[in-house]
C-alpha cells in the first residue's frame, strides 16, 4: 500500500497535499456532525473559489476540520512512537490493548455516566480503573459513531460528581461477550473537577495502600518548568494562553502522555500548576549530548486556561510591586 501512496502522490506539488489534507478533515468534521456518509464534492464546497470564510457557518466547518487535522497529527506520532517502542517479536494472537498510562492506575468497580458524542442523554457504565490521564470503562454497546470524544462522570461523594472530556483511544469486545471496554484519555478538565479528581485518586489510592495493595507508581508525573525571573515568564504567558509551549528535555518524554506541569520563576514567587500533553518530541543535538525538543499542549478550556493565566499575572504584579517597593 505504501508504494502505491508513493507513486499516486509522486507528482502532486506541496500546495495539492495541503489541500487535499485539509479537504479530508473537513469531510471527516461533517461526517461527524451528520453522523453519516458525506460526499467530497460537499465537502470541498468551503474551498471552492469565492467562498465567504468569514460567515459563521463556514467559519465553523474550518475550524472543525483543523481540530481533525490536529487530532489525526498528534495520532501519527503517537503511533510513530508506538512502533518504535514496540517489540520485534509478534504472536498473532488477538489481546486487549496494553495500557500505555504512565501514572499510578487504580482498579476500582464504580458505577459511572457516559455522554457518547452526538448524544444527549448520558447512559450507565462501569469504571474498570482510573489514574491521572485516562481511565478504562465497560459499557453495553458503543456509540461513537459520531466521534471520538465522550463525557465521563464519577461519582466523588457528598452528592457531587466529577465531570471529564475524554478521547476515546480504543475499543475491544470483552471476553465474557458482555458489552465492550473502552481505553480513554482525559483531554480537558475545568479546574474544579481537576482538583476533585485529584483529591479521588488520592483517597483511592491510599485505601488500595491499607488493603494490600501497594503500588509505588505515581498518581501524576510532574515536570518542573523554571524560568530565571519574571520578566522570562511573563514573554512566555502568551504561548500558554495559545494552549501550548516548546520545552527542552534532557531525556525523552512519551508522546501522547499527561503531565502535571509547574510553571514558576527560579525566586518561587509565582507559579502555574496545569495539566498538559505532549503532542510532538524531537531530538536535538547540542554538541556531544542529545536532548529533546517537546512540544506540550494544555488541557484544559480556553476560558478557564485563560482566567489561571490572569491569576498568574495578577500574582507577578504583586510581586514586582513588593520587589520595588
Amino acid at each position: 500500500m505504501k508504494d502505491r501512496l508513493d507513486t499516486l502522490l509522486d507528482g502532486a506539488t506541496q500546495e495539492e497535499l495541503v489541500t487535499c489534507i485539509q479537504l479530508l478533515a473537513i469531510s471527516v468534521a461533517q461526517h461527524r456532525d451528520k453522523g453519516g456518509f458525506v460526499t467530497l464534492g460537499d465537502a470541498s464546497q468551503p474551498l471552492r473559489p469565492g467562498a465567504d470564510s468569514s460567515t459563521d457557518e463556514l467559519k465553523s466547518v474550518l475550524e472543525r476540520g483543523d481540530k481533525v487535522l490536529e487530532e489525526a497529527l498528534e495520532r501519527v506520532r503517537v503511533l510513530a512512537a508506538e512502533r518504535l517502542a514496540a517489540p520485534r517479536a509478534h504472536t498473532g494472537k488477538a489481546a486487549e490493548p496494553a495500557e500505555k498510562r504512565k501514572q499510578l492506575r487504580i482498579h476500582v468497580s464504580a458505577a459511572i455516566k457516559v455522554l457518547w458524542p452526538g448524544h444527549t442523554a448520558p447512559v450507565a457504565a462501569k469504571l474498570e480503573n482510573i489514574s491521572w490521564g485516562g481511565a478504562a470503562i465497560r459499557v453495553g454497546q458503543l456509540q461513537n459513531e459520531h466521534g471520538d470524544t465522550l463525557q465521563i462522570t464519577v461519582p466523588s461523594g457528598q452528592g457531587s460528581a466529577i465531570t471529564i472530556e475524554a478521547k476515546i483511544l480504543r475499543t475491544w469486545p470483552l471476553p465474557d461477550g458482555n458489552g465492550f471496554g473502552v481505553a480513554t484519555r482525559f483531554s480537558s478538565l475545568s479546574t474544579h473537577d481537576e482538583m476533585e479528581l485529584e483529591k479521588l485518586l488520592k483517597l483511592l489510592s491510599e485505601s488500595a495502600d491499607g488493603s494490600g495493595k501497594r503500588n509505588h507508581a505515581r498518581l501524576t508525573q510532574r515536570l518542573d518548568i523554571e524560568f530565571d525571573g519574571l520578566q522570562e515568564l511573563q514573554a512566555t504567558l502568551d504561548d500558554i494562553s495559545a494552549g501550548g509551549m516548546g520545552i527542552t528535555v534532557p531525556e525523552p518524554l512519551q508522546i501522547g502522555q499527561s503531565l502535571q506541569t509547574v510553571i514558576s520563576a527560579l525566586d518561587g514567587t509565582t507559579s502555574l500548576k496545569l495539566r498538559a500533553r505532549v503532542v510532538r518530541q524531537d531530538p536535538v543535538q547540542l554538541g556531544r549530548v542529545e536532548v529533546y525538543r517537546a512540544g506540550l499542549k494544555f488541557e484544559h478550556h480556553p476560558e478557564d486556561l485563560q482566567e489561571r493565566i490572569n491569576e498568574l499575572l495578577r500574582k507577578m504584579a504583586i510581586a514586582r510591586s513588593a520587589n520595588f517597593g
